[in-house]
């Protein structure tokens, strides 16, 4: 107002509005919380960790305006076990750390596991391993996600690319830990979460926002209810009908041990064969969710970059240098295949999908290699080339082109 009332008129540079669609500035962290809030999300706890804390700050900014109750823990260990005791009282909630947190959070995921407890976590990858690189990028966390904790149970890992598949992630990601009553990871990273970009408000569509709580059942379900209510009862899906607390009828045990069908402790063999086996079919009933790689670019491509993540940018602007500028006399020569949906897949759609691909090469900010390594193990498809980049500075499409025109193309 000072600088307005004094100055504005004789200032010689003016800011005109900018005529066509009106966009916003945002990052990938604030465009998730948008995302959670749109579906549903009414609980957050939380242990500041770069670059997660964002979230956190920014549930805390919009907590009165949505109706959000905000957390901030003592550590991980109970950000993760309040989220998940949100989520047991029938609350959408759910908690955002960085790789040094989630390693705290195992033992809790395991208990959601076990009750079958729907929970979101989102993990924003940073340099490792310990503190390594806090301020930093990697995505060098994947491997580790899928198969955190001990012993065996579904989980969900998706991975957004883009600010706008943050949002789309955030609003999903609730539906599919309801639905299928299991704990869902969104994987990001660094530079995603902190990237800011000017984005069309026509990419956030909250009217498209559908909320679905799966078998969760409503109370006049469970007053209709008749006989004894079962909530871990053995389903072709692997889905059991859930009750919220609150009600006479659906009263069962929630414990973390093995357990009966209405949850009490057991170590009978056949009782743990049946849910053991319950429990793993909704790796089949997930997977018919979850969505096949997209494939950018010319399908008769030579070459196919394949990624995960925050690389889908520096893929697509590598392809069209390299296409575009007709690199060694030819044109469409690159496409790109990007994973957004990681575990768990229809894993013979994807090897069909890799095995029509002349020339892989697989882009990722880690040191092993670890999306090629997941592919290699469920499909069998070899891919040897791979461009990794793990110093904690995002991977830049001039990087990816020059590697392709030293290594990969002459060979082509």
């Amino acid at each position: 107002d000072y600088a307005r009332e004094r100055y504005a008129a004789d200032f010689p540079w003016k800011l005109e509005p900018i005529p066509g669609p009106q966009r916003m500035l945002i990052n990938g962290n604030h465009a998730f919380s948008l995302g959670a809030v749109a579906g549903g999300c009414r609980f957050i706890s939380g242990y500041p960790m770069t670059p997660a804390t964002s979230i956190l700050e920014w549930m805390v900014a919009h907590a009165d305006q949505f109706g959000i109750v905000t957390k901030q823990t003592e550590d991980e260990i109970s950000a993760c076990l309040m989220a998940i005791g949100a989520n047991h009282a029938g609350v959408r909630a759910m908690t955002a750390t960085s790789g040094g947190g989630f390693c705290l959070m195992v033992e809790a995921l395991g208990l959601a596991g076990c009750t079958e407890t729907p929970l979101v976590i989102v993990l924003a990858q940073r340099g490792g391993p310990s503190t390594g690189l806090p301020t930093r990028t990697e995505q060098s966390d994947l491997e580790f996600v899928l198969r955190a904790s001990h012993g065996e149970f579904p989980r969900i890992i998706i991975a957004p690319g883009t600010v706008e598949q943050c949002f789309q992630a955030g609003a999903r990601a609730f539906n599919l830990a309801e639905k299928y009553q299991t704990p869902v990871i969104v994987i990001t990273d660094l530079f995603l979460a902190t990237q800011l970009r000017a984005v069309d408000q026509e990419a956030f569509d909250f009217g498209s926002v559908v909320v679905d709580r799966g078998a969760t059942l409503t109370p006049e379900q469970i007053e209709a209810w008749s006989g004894n209510y079962n909530r871990y009862e053995l389903t072709e899906s692997g889905v059991s009908p859930r009750a919220l607390p609150g009600s006479a009828k659906g009263v069962y045990v929630a414990g973390s041990d093995e357990h009966t069908l209405d949850g009490h402790i057991t170590e009978d063999a056949q009782v743990r064969n049946e849910q053991m086996r319950k429990r793993m079919r909704k790796l089949d009933t997930i997977a018919d969710e979850m969505n096949l790689p997209t494939c950018y670019g010319p399908e008769d491509a030579e070459i196919t970059l394949i990624g995960w993540g925050s690389t889908c940018g520096s893929m697509i602007e590598a392809m069209k240098v390299l296409n575009e500028a007709e690199r060694l006399g030819r044109g469409g020569r690159v496409n790109v295949l990007h994973f957004v949906d990681l575990w768990p897949l229809r894993w013979d759609e994807v090897e069909a999908m890799l095995r029509r691909i002349r020339v892989p090469v697989v882009v990722e900010q880690n040191y092993t290699g670890q999306l090629a390594n997941v592919l290699q193990c469920y499909t069998a498809v070899r891919l040897p080339l791979r461009i990794n980049k793990y110093d904690g500075r995002p991977v830049s499409p001039d990087e990816i082109v020059a590697v392709l025109e030293k290594e990969v193309m002459v060979r082509v």
